[in-house]
């Protein structure tokens, strides 16, 4: 069953890792043809708002049995995915079950295993206005794109919940260890299997909490990834401090990486992720706020938190931001923005209690699995 916002319901049984057809609606009525093990979905603006979200659209769109044929040059387009909305949806089941030996242990107070799974996911505005498509998650269509890649997740905490997520949405079925160091590398096999015709593929995901990004250059030395997600976070420093470390040792160190993906033919991908702040009294709101600008007046009012700075947050990301455009007009560093500051900020429902409000809780968070997915695909579907 998928409940919409507007509370129109449609019959319809879901897996729980998201791997679900994509259904658009018109008016009342789904629409589906099947020819040849092929499915054809045709759709219209009236009920699609959730659909969009799925790989939504008012056009036609074509399917395979768990095969998503989706064009790289359908796709939205990574600058614009910061600008949209939350929708809200229901499912069957949960994405995954959060391990009780995680670090985070950060459950959403809400989970029940089991049992219909009430969130939020993101519609970029451009599927609206441009017809693009937003590509949803969906754990094969990863897997195919990502074989014998290697994918690396730095940064502070929240980054480190971006790696639970991808993990679980991937299917790691085991806990991570009670007792770990903080800072531990830590390695998943992926993609260990094709479910369809039982071949063998492989992918891999490395997390690494490093809240000054400190590791980068062993990382890089050591596992060589292909695609480098990275944050300095929610621990702030100075601005002079921030921009020295920037400029003066983690750009060489990138730009060493990305020469050495050049001499060896890798087609290597930089993300930078944003950093969003924690919401003031999270505890107070029960579901996604519609404006930035109003968060941002809320964490400007506040005086909770004075020393975690929060309100600086989007001033450091401009400032970062701009580091990185000169280093791509002196250097030629390339790179694209996970633009996290603008979608996040508008979750101030999605916190694991009163006393955090900076994280987010699993399983309901995987915004930045959702956002790398469909960053991957633009990158690696050409």
């Amino acid at each position: 069953m998928i409940t919409l916002n507007n509370n129109t319901t449609l019959k319809k049984n879901l897996p729980s890792r998201f791997q679900q057809m994509s259904y658009i609606v018109l008016g009342v009525v789904t629409v589906v043809l099947v020819v040849e093990a092929t499915v054809y979905v045709f759709g219209s603006e009236s009920l699609s708002s959730i659909f969009y979200s799925y790989d939504g659209g008012n056009f036609f769109q074509t399917q395979k049995v768990n095969e998503l044929i989706v064009p790289s040059s359908n796709l939205c387009r990574m600058q614009d995915l910061k600008i949209g909305h939350w929708v809200n949806i229901t499912y069957d089941l949960p994405p995954y079950t959060p391990m009780r030996g995680e670090v985070q242990q950060k459950t959403c107070p809400d989970f029940k295993q089991n049992q219909p799974f009430r969130t939020w996911i993101w519609e970029p505005e451009a599927v609206r206005s441009t017809g693009c498509i937003f590509k949803i998650f969906e754990e094969e269509s990863y897997c195919r794109l990502m074989e014998n890649k290697t994918v690396a997740i730095i940064g502070d905490s929240v980054s480190f919940d971006h790696f639970l997520s991808l993990s679980h949405l991937l299917g790691v079925p085991q806990a991570l260890p009670r007792v770990m160091r903080k800072d531990a590398l830590l390695t998943s096999q992926v993609c260990n299997k094709d479910k369809n015709n039982g071949s063998s593929s492989s992918s891999t995901l490395i997390g690494k909490r490093d809240f000054y990004l400190h590791s980068v250059k062993d990382i890089v030395r050591d596992q060589f990834p292909d695609v480098l997600v990275l944050n300095r976070g929610a621990h702030y420093v100075r601005n002079d401090e921030l921009l020295r470390h920037i400029n003066d040792t983690l750009f060489p160190q990138l730009n060493d990486w990305q020469a050495r993906c050049k001499l060896e033919k890798k087609d290597c991908l930089l993300i930078w992720r944003t950093t969003v702040p924690g919401h003031p009294n999270c505890s107070q709101f029960t579901r996604p706020s519609k404006s930035v600008e109003e968060m941002e007046q809320l964490i400007a009012r506040d005086t909770t938190n004075p020393a975690y700075h929060y309100h600086e947050f989007s001033v450091q990301n401009e400032l970062v931001l701009n580091a990185f455009q000169i280093q791509k007009r002196t250097a030629n560093l390339s790179y694209e923005v996970m633009d996290a500051y603008h979608v996040n900020i508008l979750r101030p429902d999605m916190h694991p209690s009163k006393n955090d409000c900076l994280h987010t809780c699993l399983p309901k968070d995987n915004t930045y699995s959702w956002l790398l997915n469909h960053m991957l695909h633009v990158k690696y579907s050409q």
